[in-house]
Protein backbone atom coordinates (compact mmCIF):
# COMPACT_ATOMS: atom_id res chain seq x y z
CA UNK A 1 0.00 0.00 0.00
CA UNK A 2 2.57 2.52 0.77
CA UNK A 3 4.69 1.01 -2.31
CA UNK A 4 1.09 2.45 -4.66
CA UNK A 5 1.00 5.91 -2.08
CA UNK A 6 4.93 6.47 -2.66
CA UNK A 7 4.58 5.97 -6.44
CA UNK A 8 1.66 8.43 -6.80
CA UNK A 9 3.33 11.08 -4.68
CA UNK A 10 6.25 10.73 -6.78
CA UNK A 11 3.80 11.24 -10.25
CA UNK A 12 2.60 14.42 -8.71
CA UNK A 13 6.19 15.98 -7.71
CA UNK A 14 7.16 14.99 -11.54
CA UNK A 15 3.80 16.16 -12.58
CA UNK A 16 4.33 19.40 -10.65
CA UNK A 17 7.85 20.19 -11.90
CA UNK A 18 6.13 19.86 -15.45
CA UNK A 19 3.94 21.94 -15.01
CA UNK A 20 6.51 24.46 -13.25
CA UNK A 21 8.57 23.80 -16.62
CA UNK A 22 5.35 24.52 -19.10
CA UNK A 23 4.78 27.40 -17.09
CA UNK A 24 8.57 29.28 -17.06
CA UNK A 25 7.79 27.99 -21.24
CA UNK A 26 4.46 29.97 -21.51
CA UNK A 27 5.89 32.93 -19.60
CA UNK A 28 8.98 33.10 -22.07
CA UNK A 29 6.62 32.70 -24.41
CA UNK A 30 3.98 35.51 -23.87
CA UNK A 31 7.09 37.84 -23.03
CA UNK A 32 8.69 37.34 -26.33
CA UNK A 33 5.06 37.76 -28.10
CA UNK A 34 4.66 40.93 -26.31
CA UNK A 35 7.95 42.32 -26.84
CA UNK A 36 7.08 41.85 -30.15
CA UNK A 37 4.02 43.17 -30.17
CA UNK A 38 5.22 46.18 -28.53
CA UNK A 39 7.86 46.29 -31.42
CA UNK A 40 5.14 46.37 -34.03
CA UNK A 41 3.15 48.62 -32.14
CA UNK A 42 5.92 51.08 -32.19
CA UNK A 43 6.92 50.72 -35.73
CA UNK A 44 3.55 51.09 -36.41
CA UNK A 45 3.18 54.39 -34.73
CA UNK A 46 6.35 55.19 -36.21
CA UNK A 47 5.03 54.88 -39.71
CA UNK A 48 1.79 56.25 -39.11
CA UNK A 49 3.44 59.58 -37.84
CA UNK A 50 4.88 59.06 -41.53
CA UNK A 51 2.12 58.95 -43.46
CA UNK A 52 -0.88 61.63 -44.08
CA UNK A 53 -3.75 60.86 -42.43
CA UNK A 54 -5.52 60.44 -45.86
CA UNK A 55 -3.45 57.59 -46.76
CA UNK A 56 -3.50 55.37 -43.55
CA UNK A 57 -4.63 51.84 -43.63
CA UNK A 58 -4.71 49.14 -41.60
CA UNK A 59 -0.83 46.75 -41.38
CA UNK A 60 -2.34 43.65 -41.24
CA UNK A 61 -6.16 42.05 -42.62
CA UNK A 62 -6.71 39.43 -40.83
CA UNK A 63 -10.28 37.38 -40.42
CA UNK A 64 -12.64 38.32 -38.04
CA UNK A 65 -12.69 34.19 -37.11
CA UNK A 66 -8.71 35.25 -36.84
CA UNK A 67 -9.25 38.23 -34.56
CA UNK A 68 -11.45 35.69 -32.27
CA UNK A 69 -8.98 33.06 -31.71
CA UNK A 70 -6.10 35.78 -31.11
CA UNK A 71 -8.37 36.60 -27.96
CA UNK A 72 -9.61 33.91 -26.84
CA UNK A 73 -5.96 32.84 -26.69
CA UNK A 74 -5.16 35.81 -24.47
CA UNK A 75 -8.26 35.81 -22.42
CA UNK A 76 -8.03 31.88 -21.56
CA UNK A 77 -4.26 32.05 -20.50
CA UNK A 78 -5.43 35.30 -18.44
CA UNK A 79 -8.29 32.79 -16.86
CA UNK A 80 -6.03 29.67 -16.44
CA UNK A 81 -3.26 32.23 -14.98
CA UNK A 82 -5.50 33.56 -12.28
CA UNK A 83 -7.46 30.29 -11.36
CA UNK A 84 -3.76 28.00 -11.29
CA UNK A 85 -3.27 31.09 -7.80
CA UNK A 86 -6.88 30.62 -6.33
CA UNK A 87 -6.53 26.05 -6.63
CA UNK A 88 -5.71 25.93 -2.27
CA UNK A 89 -8.89 23.35 -2.12
CA UNK A 90 -7.93 19.57 -0.61
CA UNK A 91 -8.35 17.25 -3.46
CA UNK A 92 -8.14 13.42 -2.39
CA UNK A 93 -4.82 11.96 -3.96
CA UNK A 94 -6.71 10.65 -7.25
CA UNK A 95 -8.48 13.95 -7.40
CA UNK A 96 -5.21 16.00 -7.55
CA UNK A 97 -4.06 13.45 -9.66
CA UNK A 98 -6.46 13.92 -11.94
CA UNK A 99 -6.68 17.63 -11.81
CA UNK A 100 -2.84 17.87 -12.48
CA UNK A 101 -3.30 16.44 -15.51
CA UNK A 102 -6.05 17.88 -16.98
CA UNK A 103 -4.15 21.20 -16.42
CA UNK A 104 -1.02 19.62 -18.01
CA UNK A 105 -3.19 18.93 -21.01
CA UNK A 106 -4.78 22.10 -20.85
CA UNK A 107 -1.54 23.99 -20.41
CA UNK A 108 -0.16 21.97 -23.82
CA UNK A 109 -2.80 23.06 -25.88
CA UNK A 110 -2.46 26.58 -24.71
CA UNK A 111 1.32 26.19 -25.36
CA UNK A 112 0.70 25.04 -29.21
CA UNK A 113 -1.91 28.15 -29.60
CA UNK A 114 0.71 30.43 -28.03
CA UNK A 115 3.35 29.21 -30.51
CA UNK A 116 0.86 29.27 -33.52
CA UNK A 117 0.36 32.82 -32.41
CA UNK A 118 3.86 33.62 -31.72
CA UNK A 119 4.49 32.19 -35.63
CA UNK A 120 1.89 34.32 -36.77
CA UNK A 121 3.40 37.64 -35.06
CA UNK A 122 6.62 36.57 -36.67
CA UNK A 123 4.82 36.26 -39.93
CA UNK A 124 3.63 39.89 -39.74
CA UNK A 125 6.87 41.54 -38.66
CA UNK A 126 8.51 39.56 -41.70
CA UNK A 127 5.65 41.03 -43.65
CA UNK A 128 6.52 44.37 -42.35
CA UNK A 129 9.85 44.16 -42.77
CA UNK A 130 9.58 43.56 -46.29
CA UNK A 131 7.12 46.37 -46.51
CA UNK A 132 9.84 48.77 -45.89
CA UNK A 133 12.29 47.10 -47.66
CA UNK A 134 10.56 47.58 -50.86
CA UNK A 135 9.54 51.31 -49.62
CA UNK A 136 13.19 51.91 -48.96
CA UNK A 137 14.47 50.81 -52.01
CA UNK A 138 14.36 52.97 -55.25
Amino acid sequence: MSDAVDKMLAGMAANRQTMNRQLAKIDEIMERSNNTLLHIESNSKAFSQNVALSETQKMYNLRPEAEMTLSKILENFKLLMSSSDQREETYSALEGCLAYRHRVEHLGSSVRKLVALYDTVGQMKNSQEEQYASEDSP
